[in-house]
């Protein structure tokens, strides 16, 4: 039945995580006692207790059953009821007492504040601070207000005040609104407050807030970030039955600004592993065929770089839409769709990848001028990122085609008799009807030049994963998009993530992003102990933006915390498969499960090695695959390579094998022309092992053989 009109119902993201703990058969009964609290949350039999010796005399327990109390704030005056936990009889009345639930007088947002915890983390910090005494805060030119206005909580502020230092800020942030901590972390890195009010697209001005109005503070972005206000009974069914999954509905309020809004053009948001770009992605492609583009012929296309995580995307946005929503949305990686509109356009080709073409270019090297000297490689990785990156059709493109980074010089003379291998490479190509995927790519983009975008159905495109993109494919999604219009474009990715060498300038492929760049901060599935290892990874790299600006993880952070990365080193193999088998055995009797623990490896030869080892172990074993989204309800440890599993995410990560030779591999190493081509190589496997790093949510073990490989940062 759904909530009667005069009374009106929310639920905080904390009583979920709360719901979720319970055991199943208390969970059945919270739920019978939401559907009757929503019928009429007045009704006497409810009998709401007054919490003694509590800081907000609104917080009330209601009876769940003879064990479990749930906490409601019942207003003193209105209609409006929020549940904020539930859990046994005395664990929700100790909850209760530390807790108060505020409207933030400047921001007007409705927060949860434990005031215990303020209390402590104040008194640490000003201990802390008493080891600097000199050192100005790093927040004194910043007024209370526009603090507030950031959303700090006014009884946190002597906490902000004794912040001097980054790590202090660290230690504040879990204990900040999540709306405050983007703000802080910005004003740290050195932003200006201007600046940050844009970014967040707050008003200087103070406006007066009325601290008694839950209805209008519910309606706050920040609110909503952490209350769902219940409007309809099938998402909270849904929210009922996978409590966990809590970015079906809630989004951090820099989050839900990108989501929510017409933009008048291309947007691009970066953001380093576990902000939730992904998430966002989604978001935005519900909210744009729900509100923006509603004819059911509308359709909009959700595309990125991998098939399987293609896969997975189509998965979790079938939580989050209705069916016909979905009917209107197209998820699928870019090279698949390259295929599929060649063939429907006529073209019979194959698109080929770089694994599969060895023979062909052994074949067009026997045309390269041996005075030259110049190995295979080298026409490889010439052809890769000079000719195929800037689209080179002819020996005049060529000759203009930058060359930036490459290690070896050419004059205009060595241009030009080396063209004559670019070429004959090009010319097997078509005699076999085959097409590399940039070339695909291109003839697609002339394709829809010549017919009009019209022709497609999409009405906007949404880019996954952006930093794999090449500009072939950003010229292409430009054509698909049509002439530049409002809500055209969105792209997430991230730099830092890079694993493909493919390096795109977003203004060269005709998407214009000025003034339409967002970046986001906050990692939601690392620990910060994670986090600061994989960033070690890669210190010293210089990081593109994907416009030709610079992007830095300086203002990158986690708000969790836990153990420390574990490095363990073996002479023998024998003996690595012996931790391992002990590792995995303490993580199935603490966890119950090994779904969640995946073990990643450099290569598919290597992963397979372990595969057959951990089936002699009679450990469950499942192979993440191209085109199947993980189910995690499945048992049985995950196995995945480096590449593969990015997009993914587990509890425990393990990577084992990382040897000086595995990482940076010795064979693409070996493969390289010259200097820069290594420089480039190792670059791109530190950015691997990131990504790889990242995917853990609680913990990562690795492990090697002999000797480390030099890409390991030292755990502290």
């Amino acid at each position: 039945m759904a909530l009667q009109n005069t009374f009106r119902l929310a639920i905080s993201d904390d009583f979920f995580d709360a719901y979720s703990r319970l055991p199943r058969n208390a969970q059945s009964k919270v739920s019978e006692f939401i559907n009757r609290f929503r019928q009429d949350p007045t009704r006497p039999g409810l009998n709401y207790e007054s919490i003694r010796d509590s800081h907000d005399k609104r917080m009330k327990s209601v009876r769940v059953d003879q064990a479990h109390r749930a906490i409601v704030l019942k207003p003193d005056s209105g209609n409006v009821y929020i549940l904020l936990w539930v859990d046994k009889h005395d664990d929700a009345y100790t909850w209760a007492r530390r807790k108060v639930c505020r409207i933030n007088e400047v921001s007007g947002a409705l927060q949860i504040i434990d005031i215990e915890d303020v209390e402590v983390t104040t008194e640490r910090l000003e201990r802390i601070n008493q080891e600097q005494p000199q050192q100005p805060g790093k927040f004194d030119s910043v007024e209370d207000k526009q603090l507030m206005k950031l959303g700090v909580p006014e009884i946190l502020l002597p906490a902000v005040r004794q912040i001097k230092t980054d790590d202090a800020v660290e230690q504040l942030l879990p204990h900040l609104p999540r709306e405050a901590s983007d703000a802080l972390l910005m004003l740290a890195a050195g932003y200006e407050l201007g600046d940050v009010l844009q970014q967040l697209e707050k008003s200087k001005v103070v406006q007066p807030i009325d601290t008694e109005d839950l209805e209008k503070a519910l309606q706050n972005d920040d609110s909503l970030s952490r209350f769902m206000v219940i409007t309809d009974d099938t998402e909270l069914e849904e929210m009922l039955a996978a409590p966990l999954e809590k970015w079906r509905v809630f989004l951090h309020p820099t989050q839900r600004k990108l989501v929510e809004r017409d933009w008048n053009g291309a947007v691009r948001v970066l953001g380093g592993a576990g902000t939730g770009k992904t998430v966002v992605a989604m978001h935005r492609a519900k909210w744009l065929v729900q509100n923006r583009f509603t004819d059911p012929n509308d359709r909009i296309l959700f595309t990125t770089f991998t098939r399987n995580l293609a896969v997975d995307i189509e998965a979790n946005l079938k939580s989050i839409c209705s069916t016909d929503q979905m009917r209107r949305i197209r998820v699928i990686n870019l090279d698949a769709w390259v295929a599929e509109f060649l063939r429907q356009e006529g073209v019979e080709t194959r698109i080929l990848y770089s694994d599969e073409t060895d023979d062909l270019w052994k074949q067009a090297y026997t045309t390269a001028p041996v005075e030259l000297g110049l190995p295979l490689s080298f026409y490889q990785e010439e052809w890769q990122t000079v000719v195929l990156d800037q689209g080179c059709q002819s020996l005049r493109d060529y000759l203009v085609a930058r060359r930036t980074g490459r290690g070896t010089r050419l004059s205009r003379p060595q241009r030009q008799m080396i063209w004559s291998v670019f070429e004959e490479y090009r010319n097997l190509l078509r005699e076999k009807g085959l097409r590399e995927p940039e070339d695909a790519m291109r003839d697609a983009a002339q394709i829809i030049a010549a017919k009009g975008a019209a022709s497609l159905p999409f009405r906007a495109v949404i880019v996954d994963e952006a930093q794999d993109m090449s500009e072939a494919a950003f010229t292409l999604l430009r054509a698909i998009a049509g002439e530049p219009a409002p809500n055209d474009l969105f792209i997430v990715g991230d730099p830092h993530q890079r694993i493909y060498g493919k390096v795109a300038t977003l203004s060269r492929c005709g998407i214009n992003i000025q003034g339409r760049s967002r970046k986001l901060r906050l990692n939601y599935r690392t620990t910060d102990e994670i986090r600061r290892w994989a960033t070690q990874v890669l210190q010293g790299m210089s990081i593109d933006d994907l416009d030709g600006g610079s992007d830095t993880l300086k203002d990158y952070r986690s708000l969790m915390h836990g153990d420390e990365p574990v490095i363990q080193g073996f002479t023998r193999f024998d003996d690595e498969l012996s931790y391992l088998k002990q590792l995995l055995s303490s993580i199935h009797s603490t966890e119950q499960t090994l779904s969640g623990t995946c073990l990643v490896f450099r290569t598919a030869p290597l992963m397979e090695q372990y595969e057959t080892a951990l089936k002699s172990m009679e450990f469950p074993v499942k192979r993440i695959r191209r085109n199947q989204p993980d189910n995690p309800l499945e048992d049985g440890i995950r196995i995945s390579t480096m590449h593969r599993v990015k997009g993914l995410q587990f509890n425990y990560v393990i990577l084992p094998s990382l040897n000086a030779d595995t990482i940076p591999l010795k064979a693409g190493l070996e493969h390289c022309a010259d200097e820069a081509s290594q420089d480039r190589f190792v670059d791109g496997e530190r950015c691997l092992l990131h990504v790889a790093a990242t995917r853990a949510k609680k913990q990562v073990l690795i492990t090697y053989c002999g000797n480390p490989s030099p890409l390991l940062p030292i755990s502290k």
